[in-house]
């Protein structure tokens, strides 16, 4: 079997040990240092002071080139709180080419929703509504 990464996380350093220890018995592992990148969630660790962040700035910069967005300017809330779209806030004509783009913005949203971002998760709901 070959499993390309794996995480082991725990602040047991005997524990973490041991599990190592155990898991090699039976297949073959490296050490590659820590995390960095993780299933484009961005990892940056302070070993220091038991910190670690996860981001996906660089998914975000990736979303706004792939939709032609580079030049968007940032907002602090996504929507405002208890907004709730209705039918009428849609627009009125949707062609095919629209709709099929409007889909894939908001699936490309709702992947970081529920990793690093689930501020996003009512704006994309509610956006997602009318689909």
């Amino acid at each position: 079997m070959y499993v390309d990464d794996g995480i082991v996380a725990t602040n047991d350093k005997k524990l973490y040990d041991q599990f190592l220890k155990d898991l090699s018995v039976e297949f073959e592992l490296s050490y590659q240092g820590l995390m960095a990148w993780y299933l484009g969630v961005q990892i940056i660790q302070d070993p220091a002071n038991g910190s670690t962040k996860l981001t996906q700035k660089q998914y975000f910069k990736d979303l706004l080139e792939r939709f032609g967005m580079t030049g968007a300017a940032p907002c602090h809330t996504p929507m405002e709180p208890n907004t709730h779209l209705r039918k009428s806030d849609c627009p009125k004509i949707m062609d095919k080419k629209f709709r099929s783009e409007y889909q894939r913005i908001i699936g490309a949203l709702m992947y970081p929703t529920g990793l690093t971002q689930p501020d996003l998760a009512h704006a994309v709901n509610q956006c997602s509504k009318f689909m």
